[in-house]
């Protein structure tokens, strides 16, 4: 009886086991399988990674002999030491005559569309291999910028037609709302009628500048870029990647970005139907250009994550700033060459 008594508590607690051993099975084959997938995300991340750190290589050196067709010079390479005429000039045909037509704007070669697919991938990287002397294979940052912008408006009076127009027109109205009558009489004394004078002025002159930017948005982009220029050569002064960058270096990294955002602007402005985020000076979110900006500056100025984010908030807000304090000395340089005329 006793054997008996204790084979069945044996088998009990074996069962037991077995079933206990059976509801922990499943946690184990989740945690193998995220195991895994965590690995194999790693691996491919850093494929990736390296991936976008690697720029354009040149093309091989050719060892073969050749004979210059414009100074007749012999040389080995590719391209003539004496006179710089490429070694593949031969007889004219449709694509040749195709390359050259596209030369009279610039297009004659291959680097506007691998510069604009480097800046959606890996743009910071792109950006740094510009500033370190390896621009042979990429497109002139201020030309490009003129193409693309030129592309923007294009696909903007495509997609909505008169929208962009219609928004500064109705800005424009608003601000001449805010002009105000100069008194006469004896509310007329000097000080007020001064000030008045000055504020109607500079509203006079903001209303034409920004119908100028209206027309010439290429030139807008450029000097609200030179401002962020200015920042960020003060705000990434240390950065580990490129530390004490330049105001013209600054200046160029930022051209280049504004051809990224107006790319992204253009994919904005299709997918909403130019329906939202006119006002903006790029057609996106806020939060869409905080990512687009941390994306590129990550890449360009090697900080981490968090370090990258704030910075990038420090930028936007002293833009903000920045361009809040020219209005008030603007406005401030309005009344006082209203009091000079006075």
């Amino acid at each position: 009886m006793t054997g008996h008594f204790l084979f069945s508590y044996l088998c009990i607690r074996f069962h037991l086991y077995s079933v206990l051993l059976n509801m922990q099975n499943p946690f184990k084959k989740i945690a193998v399988i995220a195991s895994r997938a965590w690995r194999w995300g790693r691996v491919r991340a850093s494929r990736f990674a390296e991936w976008q750190r690697k720029g354009v290589e040149a093309a091989p050196l050719s060892q073969d002999g050749h004979e210059c067709l414009n100074c007749y010079a012999s040389y080995t390479g590719n391209f003539c030491p004496r006179c710089g005429q490429s070694a593949a000039v031969s007889r004219f045909t449709f694509r040749h005559a195709l390359s050259k037509t596209l030369e009279v704007w610039g297009l004659g070669n291959r680097s506007l569309p691998r510069t604009l697919w480097h800046l959606i991938y890996r743009p910071g990287y792109m950006i740094g291999d510009y500033l370190e002397g390896r621009q042979a294979p990429y497109f002139p940052p201020v030309k490009m910028l003129f193409l693309v912008t030129a592309a923007y408006l294009d696909v903007q009076h495509v997609v909505a037609p008169g929208a962009i127009d219609s928004n500064y027109a109705d800005a424009a109205m608003r601000l001449t709302e805010h002009k105000a009558d100069i008194p006469d009489g004896e509310e007329a004394y000097p000080g007020k009628k001064i000030f008045l004078e000055g504020m109607n002025n500079f509203i006079d002159a903001f209303d034409r500048v920004t119908d100028f930017f209206q027309q010439n948005q290429a030139i807008e982009l450029i000097l609200s870029h030179s401002l962020f220029a200015l920042i960020t050569m003060r705000v990434f002064r240390r950065s580990p990647q490129r530390p004490k960058m330049n105001l013209t270096e600054c200046f160029f990294s930022q051209i280049l970005i504004a051809s990224q955002l107006l790319m992204v602007s253009m994919v904005c402005l299709i997918a909403t139907q130019g329906s939202m985020w006119l006002d903006n000076m790029y057609c996106m979110p806020t939060w869409l250009l905080l990512f687009v900006m941390f994306y590129d500056y990550k890449q360009l100025y090697g900080f981490g994550l968090l370090r990258t984010a704030w910075y990038t908030l420090k930028v936007l807000v002293g833009w903000w700033l920045l361009m809040f304090l020219l209005l008030v000395v603007w406005m401030a340089l309005s009344v006082a060459w209203m009091a000079m005329g006075n």
